[in-house]
This record gives C-alpha cells, sequence and structure tokens, in this order.
C-alpha cells in the first residue's frame, strides 16, 4: 500500500485550525470552549493530526499541556499560512461584494452576541444587496468614531450618549443577568434576586470609557434596600476578579453563552432590562437605513433568529 505521507493531515484546514487553538489555550477543555466542541471531540482532531504527520505535537499529564520542539515549530510555520488564507478568503468576499452599499456598524462588546448576527440574518433575506462590516469599539470610542463618521451606525447596549448632530432610536431591550466565579457561595443556584446580591463587591465597566454600563450598574444598585460598593475595573481584570473573589457583574443575558471558562451566569428573578440603541450622525444618512433598524429591531425581539450561511459580519 502506498504511503499516503503527511499531506492528508495537513491539507485537511479544520485539523490544522484546531492544533493552533490548542496551541495558544494549552488546555484541550478550553480550546473546545472556543471551538465549540467536546474536549474529546479536540483530542480526537489532535490525535488525527499527530498520526498524519507521525509527530508528537503535545506532551500531555494530567496537570498540563505543552508543546513539543516539533509542535512549537508547527505552530510557527502554520500561523502565517493560516492568517494569509484567512485574509484571501476576507479578500475574495470584497471582490463579490464590489458594487454592494457597504454599511460600516460600530459596536460594543453588548452587541456582537445577540444583536448583529441576527441583524445580519435578517437583511440577508430582505437587503442581499447590502453588505455589513462591523467594529468593536469601547462606548467612547463608538461615541467618536460616529461623530467623526468612521461608522454609518453605531449599536450598543445602555449607550449614555447622544447629541444635536447625533440621532437615536431604541431597537430592543435585554434583561441583565449576574456573572460570579465558581467559588462564589451563590454559583450552584442558577437564579437568585437582585437583593440576594447586595452584600457583595459588584464591579462595572470604567466610566471613562463605558459610561451606560457603570450608570446602569449604579441604577440597579440604588433600587437595593443595601447599597453595595461598586469598584471600575477593566473588563479582562474583572474576569480575573471574578475567579478569585466574591464579586459581581451584571452582562447582557446573550453574554451566557460567551463567558469564558470558569464564569458562572445567574439568572435573575426580577431581573432588571438594558436599552439597546442605535445611533448615528445626522450629517449623513447610512445607507438603507430604515431596512437596517427594521432588522436589529427584529433580531432584538426574536433572539434566535438564523443568519445566511456565510453571512458573517467581518471584524
Amino acid at each position: 500500500m502506498a504511503d499516503a505521507g503527511p499531506d492528508a493531515g495537513l491539507n485537511d484546514i479544520r485539523l490544522l485550525r484546531t492544533f493552533m487553538v490548542v496551541a495558544q489555550e494549552l488546555s484541550f477543555t478550553r480550546a473546545g470552549a472556543r471551538l465549540h466542541l467536546t474536549q474529546q471531540a479536540v483530542s480526537s482532531q489532535v490525535r488525527a493530526l499527530e498520526t498524519s504527520v507521525r509527530v508528537q505535537l503535545f506532551r500531555r499529564t494530567t496537570r498540563s499541556v505543552r508543546l513539543t520542539r516539533s509542535g512549537r515549530l508547527l505552530q510557527e510555520r502554520v500561523q502565517p499560512i493560516l492568517q494569509a488564507l484567512d485574509e484571501a478568503i476576507v479578500d475574495a468576499r470584497e471582490v463579490a461584494h464590489r458594487g454592494r452599499a457597504v454599511l460600516v456598524v460600530g459596536h460594543t462588546a453588548s452587541a456582537a452576541h445577540r444583536l448583529l448576527p441576527g441583524a445580519a440574518g435578517v437583511l440577508g433575506r430582505v437587503a442581499p444587496e447590502l453588505h455589513l462590516r462591523s467594529e468593536q469599539y469601547s462606548e467612547l470610542g463608538l461615541r467618536a468614531a460616529v461623530a467623526e463618521g468612521r461608522v454609518h451606525l453605531g449599536v450598543g447596549l445602555e449607550l449614555a450618549f447622544g447629541g444635536r448632530r447625533i440621532a437615536r432610536q431604541e431597537v430592543g431591550r435585554e434583561p441583565w443577568c449576574a456573572v460570579v466565579g465558581p467559588r462564589h457561595p451563590l454559583a450552584d443556584r442558577g437564579r437568585v434576586a437582585v437583593a440576594d446580591l447586595a452584600g457583595y463587591e459588584w464591579l462595572s465597566w470604567p466610566r471613562s470609557s463605558h459610561p451606560g454600563h457603570w450608570r446602569a450598574v449604579h441604577r440597579i444598585a440604588s433600587a437595593t434596600d443595601a447599597t453595595p460598593a461598586v469598584t471600575e475595573t477593566w473588563l479582562s481584570l474583572a474576569q480575573a476578579r471574578l475567579t478569585t473573589t466574591r464579586a459581581v457583574m451584571f452582562q447582557p443575558l446573550s453574554v451566557k453563552a460567551h463567558l469564558p471558562q470558569g464564569l458562572v451566569p445567574l439568572q435573575l428573578e426580577d431581573a432588571p432590562v438594558g436599552s439597546f440603541s442605535a445611533v448615528w450622525s445626522t450629517l449623513a444618512t447610512p445607507p438603507c437605513l430604515h431596512q437596517v433598524l427594521s432588522a436589529l429591531t427584529e433580531a432584538a425581539e426574536h433572539p434566535g433568529v438564523s443568519g445566511v450561511p456565510g453571512r458573517a459580519l467581518r471584524t
């Protein structure tokens, strides 16, 4: 039987992408969470690649996963190849979209999980000539991008800005949930009342960059009988703080499926509700504005609305 050589594994982009995620995370569990695969499926794909190339890529123990020398070399060589492939795909799509209207949507992280994918699906049906490109900002960064015309439309939850030359329209609402670490006393409850959280430290994003989130957290805090202490912190630091302390952070409910490994979402019985808004400069009307606002509203009303295959927002 002829030797198939290493080509079979190296030609399987899926195996190479899985290998790269495991190499970054050094954890089959975290890699599976990123890839939306089980740990067993990730392990199976890595073993298939190792079998194909006839080289051990990782050293595995019960406590750690580490790259071998061969694994590090493959990671270094494959990374620019996959990056070039991704860029080629984006360029190919841009060529296909030439002649179409392009709408640049700036958004805060809160809109990424629910509104934008759903709106893209709606527009794929009703306005296929419109190509969406998304860019993520802090709230203050989004305000500047809208005012300066770098994006056609801004979308976010609890946006705390407007202005004489900025139009605004509410496009939907979403309940908040509480996020805690795995060692929090309430972590195994699944569902709590806001009053149950009053005795713990609450975290908010900094007022200087995300005033809307800061105001929302303080508004929820003021409605409790015992006003909790609120600490401002960046999201990456908040996640680490939640893991090691008894702190609480409020996030939109749609973030539940996208939390980092170990963090626990708690549904709120008396869930406060946040407001999604779309904002744009009155100096220039965004392309297909009415259709886009309608699509965002439909996505907010029907969280499960599906997109069109291949119509992902470019970031």
